[in-house]
């Protein structure tokens, strides 16, 4: 007897991202690069673990100490404990009037999960998200699913090629009335007080919400505390805001997906009453969170001697990144490759713009075999001692062709 699938109505769904690293694997191009991991990579090819994690692991597993109980719903109190200094400082005024707090969450994406679990109950008005940044970023999807209506804008600009400020404030005075503000990758944009004092101006008229996304701290700018400055600037003036910690990258954690969801609120009072709405969600969504992630991280961030060594090895790679970016600039300049590339260094962290049309992207990936997105966005570590020749070469040879079909189509009747 043939019986009926109750899936029989379910479609495969459309592939939300991996496509690129797909279609990377099925090349069978013994020369094939791929240009846009997520995760930060060494000159050999492997994904970046802080050495100190590696030490901090192995005494974790062997602390007799240790009674592997399931954590409280919030997490583990010392881990959000540290991860708020590192985001604010230990001297912070914010976490001294205990105004500011968090709750351990699990996956990138945990934060915005919960976040908007929490927005959508207990601030209705709130319909429309708009998310703000130089990329595109996958957390829209989680606030379509809650229900709300999602804009995404990128302040990339491609004429220019540079993060542009007053793409910024052009939006900010065209979102509506009660929105959530999702503020993504920005770190480049160099405001003027000016345009911070209207910024600041729309955001508290508009009644706006904002949500920050801080990722990979210490992996943009190589310095902990200027990677935070814009969330450090709301707290002080007395912004309430959500903000996701992701601290999965600068550690090198990637299977852990650890980090926080942090809550600023006017006063303790306000805070405990979000906080405790939260852990309903918790429960709901993941109950109690794994320690390992939490516990390395907080052995690093409490240990002086391991949080300089973590700092010196964060400092490490940024260093290394921008030797990459000079490297690669200065070889399209000796190449006389069409254009001025300035735009590579200009750029903070390990991912930045190359640049390039899609034309030339095309040609990269069709020709070359070297994979990168569509928006040229990659992931610098991926070019080391061993292909940079190649992949400056190949894109010197892209923008050539591209430049003399232009010519030639500009010199035909």
């Amino acid at each position: 007897m043939t019986s009926l699938s109750v899936f029989r109505d379910v479609p495969i769904a459309q592939k939300l991202e991996g496509s690129l690293l797909k279609t990377y694997r099925q090349d069978d191009y013994s020369s094939k690069m791929f240009l846009a991991y997520k995760v930060c990579m060494t000159e050999e090819g492997h994904p970046w673990v802080s050495v100190v994690v590696h030490k901090t692991r192995l005494q974790i597993a062997e602390d007799p100490s240790l009674n592997y109980e399931y954590l409280p719903l919030v997490g583990l109190k010392s881990f959000i404990q540290s991860s708020l200094e590192l985001l604010f400082g230990k001297y912070s005024q914010a976490i001294a009037e205990k105004r500011v707090g968090g709750v351990h969450i699990v996956g990138e994406s945990g934060a915005f999960q919960l976040g908007a679990q929490f927005l959508k109950m207990w601030r209705k008005n709130l319909k429309i998200v708009c998310i703000v940044s130089c990329q595109k970023e996958q957390y829209g999807l989680i606030f379509q699913d809650m229900g709300f209506t999602v804009y995404e804008y990128s302040i990339w600009n491609s004429n220019d090629l540079c993060s542009d400020p007053s793409m910024f404030v052009e939006v900010l005075q065209h979102i509506p009335v009660s929105s959530v503000l999702v503020i993504g990758n920005i770190i480049d944009c160099r405001f003027t007080q000016n345009q911070w004092t209207k910024l600041l101006s729309i955001i508290k008229s508009k009644q706006i919400f904002p949500f920050f996304d801080i990722p990979c701290q210490g992996l943009v700018t190589g310095d902990l505390v200027e990677d935070t400055r814009i969330l450090q600037y709301f707290v002080s003036l007395g912004f309430e805001f959500f903000c996701s910690q992701s601290l999965s990258k600068n550690f090198g954690i990637y299977d852990e997906g650890v980090g926080t969801l942090v809550v600023a609120a006017l006063s303790n009072q306000h805070l405990l009453c979000v906080l405790s709405q939260l852990m309903g969600y918790v429960q709901a969504l993941w109950g109690n969170p794994p320690a390992t992630g939490a516990r390395i991280i907080t052995s690093i961030l409490c240990n002086p001697a391991l949080f300089g060594e973590w700092r010196h090895s964060l400092k490490g790679v940024m260093e290394n990144i921008m030797l990459i970016k000079e490297k690669v600039k200065e070889k399209l300049r000796l190449l006389g490759t069409p254009g001025s590339w300035d735009h590579i260094t200009r750029q903070s962290g390990t991912h930045g713009y190359l640049g390039l049309n899609s034309q030339q992207v095309e040609f990269l990936v069709k020709k070359k075999h070297i994979y990168l997105p569509k928006t040229s966005r990659i992931n610098f570590t991926c070019i080391n001692a061993k292909n940079i020749d190649y992949i400056t070469q190949s894109i010197h040879e892209a923008v050539m062709l591209t430049e003399a079909e232009r010519v030639s189509s500009q010199n035909c009747p």
